[in-house]
């Protein structure tokens, strides 16, 4: 029997090579994977400065009293000085992949983006997409035409339907995608490190039972994220349970110490990524025990690159959608729409895998066909052999049925013959001597004699004062011939309680 295990990694199997991209303020950090059938591993990982500039303080303090027209002319030196460090660090990155060939997956911190949790009506499960674009502009403070947007289920709560939300603004994104754009460069789509560390960590870890919370960022930002498994027929499928993002100031007023507390409560399971130790000192807690993300990322990735620190696993969780190994197959936003969940479910090789089982089912299908027939002839083959030995056989059945009936007869014959002989005896006795008989038949205690006498009417007293007969009378009428004799037919019954008491004596 095959494992559903073994089964379900088949339908994963390919060839294939993704690029991840993590996308930070001040620096990138750029992975690639590459797949051979079912082995995947870490072929690059390259990290990039964008150096901030000399003036930027300066222009973060621009206050009101310096004229308009000055303040926009160093916020777009500002804005042009990002994209040019922004272009330099990609075509640093360039020669470490293969933009026409590779697919490019941006993964940004959840700080870029707007991650809300809504519950729509149960009504709204069928069309959850339109019932989330009459919604979006009263959720957010942006138009619908100015965000990227893509939603993970959450499942029922109640008789509400439960999805996160994740937005990302097209102006500063649309910045980087022009950049990529010039450079020949198309992604595939933009996530938050949401959905980016949750794919990472089901992909190192498989799929577990009970809640898990993955905690960690950078900069003194801190991202918290619960998932759990679902049972979904022969694949779990995981649910997002909670996402927060806690900015540094938020540890200073106690907002952030009580949602590490409420996650730790709602998830037995821990993972962690980047300075988790840090996190737990600032909110004055002691650290629990939990699993390095970046231990468990080097025991999965094999015979490739080791990695060498957490800032690459949200790329890293990003590049898993280009090999197929992603499970929140939603949560993406591209640049001609939202995300659709059943992209990409079979790859070339599936269905050249595909094929070859239908074609090889197909083949053993009908071999049982060409086999019978096979059988079929040489068994035809074999009868017209032994064709004059069966009809020589049947010949003699024929011969034997009939010698068995003959024997049946004797056998019966034989067995009554003490009978026949009393019936004879008795007859010799009661006809006289001037009557003779030319025809005698017994059958199932019934006789019936046949012949001339000179008085036949003169037998049928004599033949019932015998013990041996009773209902004696003729047969057929009686004729007189020329030598003044009658020809008769009697018919007798043999008495039975007589007979029985004779065959006792």
């Amino acid at each position: 029997m095959l494992n559903p295990a073994w089964v379900q990694n088949l339908f994963r199997a390919d060839f294939l090579r993704s690029v991840g991209l993590y996308i930070m303020r001040e620096r990138l950090v750029l992975v690639r994977l590459r797949k051979n059938f079912l082995s995947l591993s870490l072929v690059e990982q390259e990290e990039r400065a964008l150096p901030l500039g000399e003036n930027r303080q300066a222009i973060s303090e621009l206050t009101g009293w310096i004229a308009e027209d000055v303040r926009e002319i160093a916020l777009k030196a500002e804005s042009d000085s990002h994209e040019r460090a922004l272009r330099q660090a990609l075509l640093s990155l360039m020669p470490h992949f293969n933009a026409g060939r590779d697919s490019l997956f941006i993964c940004v911190p959840q700080e870029q983006a707007v991650v809300q949790q809504l519950f729509l009506p149960a009504a709204a499960e069928a069309n959850l997409r339109q019932a989330l674009d009459y919604e979006i502009e009263r959720q957010m403070p942006f138009r619908r035409e100015e965000v990227f947007y893509d939603y993970v289920p959450m499942g029922k709560r109640g008789d509400k339907i439960g999805l996160y939300l994740f937005a990302i603004p097209k102006k500063p994104l649309a910045g980087v995608l022009a950049v990529l754009e010039s450079l020949g460069i198309r992604p595939q789509g933009v996530e938050t490190t949401v959905t980016a560390m949750a794919n990472y960590l089901l992909f190192c870890k498989g799929p577990f039972p009970g809640p898990t919370a993955i905690i960690g960022g950078h900069d003194h930002d801190w991202e918290m994220i619960g998932i759990q498994n679902q049972p979904n027929g022969w694949r779990p499928t995981p649910r997002l349970l909670f996402s927060h993002w806690v900015p540094q100031s938020a540890w200073a007023q106690g907002s952030g110490k009580e949602l590490l507390r409420e996650c730790l409560s709602r998830s037995p399971q821990l993972f962690g990524w980047g300075e988790v130790d840090e996190l737990f000192r600032a909110a004055q807690l002691q650290a629990p025990k939990y699993e390095d993300l970046v231990a468990l990322g080097n025991e999965r990735l094999k015979g490739g690159k080791v990695i060498a620190h957490a800032d690459c696993l949200p790329a890293l969780g990003a590049a898993l959608r280009g090999v197929r190994e992603a499970s929140f197959a939603t949560g993406v936003v591209r640049q001609d729409g939202p995300g659709d969940a059943r992209w990409k479910t079979f790859s070339r090789l599936n269905i050249l895998l595909l094929g070859f089982v239908l074609l090889a089912s197909l083949v053993w299908g009908a071999s049982f066909a060409v086999k019978d027939e096979l059988r079929l002839r040489q068994l035809q083959r074999e009868n017209r052999k032994i064709e004059p030995s069966v009809e020589a056989l049947r010949r003699e059945e024929v011969q034997l049925e009939k010698l068995r009936k003959e024997l049946k007869v004797l056998t019966d014959l034989d067995r009554r013959k003490g009978e026949v002989l009393r019936v004879l005896d008795e007859l010799t006795k009661v006809v006289p001597t001037n009557a003779y008989l030319s025809n005698f038949r017994y059958r199932d205690l019934v006789l019936e004699i046949q012949g001339s006498a000179e008085n036949a009417s003169a037998l049928i007293p004599l033949m019932e004062r015998s013990p041996l007969f009773e209902n004696v009378g003729f047969n057929a009428p009686s004729n007189r011939g020329r030598d003044n004799r009658e020809t008769f037919s009697l018919k007798a019954n043999l008495e039975k309680a007589k007979d029985k008491k004779a065959a006792q004596r």
